[in-house]
């Protein structure tokens, strides 16, 4: 299963709509929020509420899906306590997915497999902008931070 994961693009239209042409085999399209835009804008991107998101009421907090690789947690803001982390673990999450931060992220948490794919058009960390390529299959997870241009 191929899942492309961006964040904070913070109303950049054309830079979402950049990597879906690039990325036009995903099968899941998700989006860590301060999308600061409407859901039907956003599409194919399911998207969680961000910070900057307050006027976009259809987006969840959370989202959950389930992969090959087994349950994925997707919200904004990254997860930092321990007890929250094994929170998430008991509840089955094999892959915690976040934004916020603006800087990519790949991390081993409480045994959960934790991602931040940057930010698509104001990074912190790199001089263009990242996104994250996931490939999930059964015992397997592969990831790729990727650069876009912008």
């Amino acid at each position: 299963m191929k899942i492309v994961v961006i964040s904070d693009t913070h109303g950049d239209l054309s830079a979402l709509r950049r990597v879906a042409m690039i990325e036009n085999d995903a099968d899941l399209y998700l989006h860590a929020g301060d999308v600061e835009a409407s859901p039907g804008d956003i599409a194919p991107f399911a998207a969680v509420k961000g910070n900057c998101d307050g006027g976009y009421n259809e987006y969840p907090f959370r989202y959950e899906i389930m992969t090959p690789f087994g349950k994925l947690h997707m919200e904004h803001y990254p997860i930092y306590g321990s007890a929250m982390m094994r929170s998430l673990k008991d509840d089955g999450v094999r892959i915690f997915i976040h934004g916020h931060t603006h800087e990519m992220e790949e991390d081993i948490k409480e045994g959960i497999r934790v991602y931040c794919p940057g930010s698509l058009v104001f990074p912190h960390d790199s001089d263009t902008g990242t996104y994250l390529v996931l490939d999930a299959k059964e015992g397997v997870l592969d990831a790729h931070f990727k650069k876009i241009v912008v």
